[in-house]
């Protein structure tokens, strides 16, 4: 997104909504004469069909409240309510309902602005300028983040590329929840990959919220691929990474916990750069995580060797980021211990531990969330994720 906006007059489209004719041409006057195009409507019914038949849509409506039959204030609700036309932005005018009360009804039902009629030319042409460009900034500010969620989905692991890893005697099973309806978005990822020692899982964090975070995301999960796929022990890895975040980035930090899994044997090696630590849970209900941790990526410090730990036949290792647990005045290891306890009360089983972490945690969650559960599997243990 830029700083400034261009001037809109010359290209904006605006629709002027009066049942009273000297009205349309006074207000489509002052506006014509500053550049826009100027489409024209006597009543709601008329407003409505002029909009959906529009190609492009008008970038705005100034609407009379006092319509006949349908009111300004129905259309406007209406306009709300239709998927195509609930972002054009309304601009209510009015020579008699201008009382604080027609005033608020107004704005609750979904108006930007609210004008008493007659209008000096010069604050309609100001009241048109400031919406136009208010809706333009959150209509940049949408495609921003929508483009930033599909960068995230294009490059988070593929069905079948998980699907392969399964083969390898472990069921896995992953989540990912964009912020989108919620905040802005993060840098969230997962990531899982075969390697010469086995299969190595991923859960990491970019701070921060922004096009920014999750761009730097994708340059993660590109670099940790190529690093695992060179050999490089789990701790060298996060070495390579704080460095490469640290240079080219250093305004950004994240976190990263990477877990290297031998499905013959069981065999874990955890390298955790200051994320979440790993929860271990046992079909017996039992559950504990592994701490061992370094600094997070970005501090250019030195990282700890991995830890060894080792998974048995029927646990899970769950990875989860802070998006699923973290709230607001709630100390994070008290969130932390009710993931434990609530996790325990699962089946002990990759997909189920997913769908209902997910649904549990997810109504209250204000961030990304990000998730991957993994589990050893026997030749005599039935495949069910």
């Amino acid at each position: 997104m830029t700083d400034t906006m261009p001037d809109l007059s010359a290209r904006a489209t605006l629709l002027v909504v009066d049942d009273h004719e000297p009205n349309r041409f006074a207000l489509g006057s002052v506006l014509r004469r500053a550049g826009y195009r100027v489409l024209e409507a006597a009543s709601g019914p008329e407003a409505l069909a002029v909009m959906r038949s529009a190609d492009p849509l008008p970038d705005l409506a100034i609407v009379d409240v006092r319509l006949p039959g349908t009111s300004g204030f129905e259309l406007a609700r209406q306009m709300v309510t239709d998927p195509r036309l609930t972002r054009i932005p309304v601009v209510h005018i009015s020579a008699e309902a201008n009382s604080p009360g027609d005033r608020i009804r107004g704005m609750e039902g979904g108006a930007s602005a609210y004008l008493a009629s007659p209008v000096a030319p010069e604050e309609l042409l100001a009241t048109v300028d400031t919406v136009l460009h208010a809706s333009r900034w959150a209509q940049a500010a949408r495609d921003e983040r929508r483009f930033a969620f599909e960068l995230q989905h294009a490059f988070l692991p593929r069905p079948e590329k998980l699907a392969a890893l399964e083969g390898k005697d472990i069921d896995l099973a992953v989540g990912y929840l964009p912020a989108m309806d919620r905040a802005q978005l993060g840098g969230d990822f997962y990531a899982a990959l075969a390697v010469e020692r086995g299969v190595l899982l991923a859960v990491g964090d970019v701070a921060g919220h922004s096009l920014a975070a999750a761009t730097v995301m994708v340059e993660l999960r590109h670099v940790l691929r190529a690093y695992a796929l060179e050999g490089h022990e789990p701790h060298r890895i996060l070495a390579l990474m704080d460095r490469l975040l640290a240079r080219f980035h250093p305004d950004l930090t994240a976190t990263l916990c990477l877990a290297v899994l031998d499905p013959h044997t069981g065999a874990l090696e955890i390298a955790n750069a200051g994320h979440l630590p790993p929860l271990l849970l046992s079909p017996g209900g039992q559950a504990h995580y592994l701490t061992e941790h370094s600094p997070l990526l970005g501090l250019n410090l030195p990282h700890e060797p991995a830890a060894p730990a080792r998974l048995e036949h029927g646990q899970v290792l769950l990875m989860v980021t802070d998006g699923l647990i973290e709230r607001p005045r709630t100390d994070l290891a008290d969130s932390l211990e009710d993931l434990r306890r609530y996790a325990t009360s699962i089946p002990c089983t990759p997909g189920a531990l997913r769908e209902a972490l997910l649904k549990h945690y997810s109504p209250a969650a204000n961030d990304d969330i990000a998730l991957l559960a993994v589990r050893r599997r026997t030749a005599q243990m039935a495949r069910i994720p």
